[in-house]
């Protein structure tokens, strides 16, 4: 009783989550125009810091580093009069903090009809020379992130049902207090972790599966907390690295470990733990799938 207890708790933390943050669509007819190839530029207004918020509710969003002068420069593609999208940008604490909200526009109708007639896709560049608090919220589709090389201070991912794709190549040259990834079914592959320079991660999953990899350059310790419902989990872990991989309220998931050893009842750990001079810490809570621990 105490386990259905929490998974209907968290099942109801998860929805709330998202309805706070993704727009809540109506059903409407919506205006197909001719396709449109916006670009918009916008400068860092000569401000030390940036906050980056981005709101799609479909179709598609990229987002890459850019060595180019600009803050950012968004190119958007839609066929949809009411999906243009709305863009502001404010000054804040004296000039010191620059505000950046794109949004979907008006027009978050669910569409009617062949949803092949349909079409926005979002391309955004961000620059790397300056912190940036990141944000972003998509309701279905796709989301492909590569942050590397970013100076990313905080990051917040939320997603409904769409399928994202994350990649950290390079590190992350300050550090992230916080990073936090919400999906409601939606599928997760993210790689290069170790680049993201975190204190602390969360991510929750519904339905979806998640395949973390943690490898990148390691230089300090962080804390991970993972709370999947149902589907597959696979975290990949670095070997040069000590870990600990500690599972709670797992009642119909299966674990496989490579490279990983039970240390005790629902503690892994890898060869480096207790050796290696930095520690990342694993906290998974998990419903019902099954989970892969690889250390490679």
């Amino acid at each position: 009783m105490r386990r259905h207890t929490f998974w209907i708790a968290l099942a109801c933390l998860l929805l709330t989550t998202l309805a706070c943050t993704i727009p809540v669509p109506t059903v409407e007819p919506l205006t197909i125009i001719e396709p449109v190839n916006q670009v918009e530029s916008l400068s860092r207004l000569e401000a030390e810091r940036a906050n980056v918020r981005l709101r799609l509710l479909s179709e598609s969003l990229i987002v890459r580093p850019s060595t180019e002068a600009n803050l950012l420069q968004g190119r958007f593609h839609y066929n949809v009069q009411e999906w243009e999208p709305n863009i502001r940008q404010e000054s804040r604490a004296d000039g010191e903090l620059t505000v950046v909200t794109i949004g979907q526009g008006v027009g978050s109708q669910i569409p009617l009809g062949r949803s092949d007639e349909y079409f926005n896709a979002w391309e955004i560049d961000l620059n790397r020379g300056i912190p940036i608090d990141l944000d972003i919220n998509m309701g279905a589709g796709t989301t492909q992130l590569d942050l590397s090389g970013l100076m990313l201070s905080n990051l917040n991912v939320t997603s409904g049902s769409a399928d994202l794709s994350l990649v950290i190549n390079e590190a992350n040259p300050i550090p992230m207090s916080a990073a936090r990834f919400t999906s409601g079914t939606g599928n997760y592959t993210i790689a290069g972790l170790g680049n993201a320079n975190f204190d602390r991660m969360i991510i929750t999953g519904g339905a979806g599966s998640m395949d973390l990899d943690f490898n990148g350059a390691w230089t300090r310790g962080a804390i991970v907390e993972v709370r999947a419902g149902a589907g597959r989990v696979t975290l990949r872990v670095p070997e040069a690295v000590g870990v600990r991989i500690t599972f709670s309220s797992t009642p119909i998931s299966t674990v496989d470990a490579f490279g990983l050893t039970e240390q005790t009842e629902n503690v892994y750990v890898n060869g480096a733990y207790g050796v290696a001079p930095v520690t990342l810490t694993i906290n998974v809570t998990a419903g019902i799938g099954a989970i892969t621990l690889i250390s490679q």
